[in-house]
């Protein structure tokens, strides 16, 4: 069973019991511990809401992952192509040093990328004539720093997406936790109010989810 059938099982049986207190509240309330209805109310519809949110804020990480690869994918192909300019021209070891020629660079590290790109930048801001010499123009190094702006902008963006989403998980998870655990002590509690009203019983113990159980064994066959 997918954790998304589990949250809207658990919130059917907010609604179930709802219904069934109507009727028995004031019976089972003594047996209860303060708030332990109230809150289950107000938890159901927290729970709704927060599985809600929780998929949505996935869902935005995921589109914001996708912006960054390839924010990340377009400055590393044009980090790359500098650096390959720089090495087959043959420039200076010093200027090829300064631009990052031979450095470690992985597209799929933001800091990486964008250390590549500084790297670049401090080599045409430096040497400028050199690269220009190898068909390095102000234009290039223009989209190399709006590329670079662009995605700390976007990495930025999908930090922000990560922490939210981890944030709705935890706040959809406790409610979740809270709304199990009050139906299970007002079932149990019903099950001592309502122990000589099987029919009643029934009612509330159909509100917990039935424990699928492993199929025994077959017996060998002589």
């Amino acid at each position: 069973m997918t954790l998304s059938i589990e949250f809207e099982n658990a919130y059917r049986s907010v609604e179930m019991l709802s219904e069934l207190l109507k009727k028995d509240r004031g019976r089972l309330e003594p047996r209860l511990g303060a708030g332990i209805i109230d809150g289950m109310f107000a938890d159901g519809p927290l729970l709704r809401e927060s599985t809600l949110e929780a998929t949505s804020a996935r869902r935005a990480r995921r589109t914001a992952t996708l912006g960054q690869d390839s924010a990340a994918l377009s400055l590393y192909g044009r980090v790359m192509a500098g650096r390959g300019a720089c090495k087959r021209g043959r420039l200076d070891r010093q200027v090829c040093n300064v631009a990052g020629v031979g450095r470690p660079m992985k597209v799929s590290v933001v800091a990486s990328v964008l250390d590549g790109a500084r790297a670049i930048l401090e080599a045409y801001a430096q040497f400028p004539d050199q690269l220009r010499s190898v068909g390095v123009l102000p234009a290039d190094i223009e989209q190399i720093r709006a590329l670079s702006a662009s995605l700390e902008t976007v990495d930025a963006a999908q930090e922000h997406t990560k922490v939210t989403a981890k944030e709705k998980t935890a706040a959809r998870n406790a409610a979740y936790k809270r709304v199990k655990d009050a139906i299970s002590i007002i079932v149990g509690a019903a099950g001592l109010q309502f122990v000589d009203d099987p029919e009643r019983l029934a009612l509330y113990e159909a509100v917990l989810p039935v424990q699928k159980r492993a199929r025994p064994a077959p017996v060998p066959q002589a």
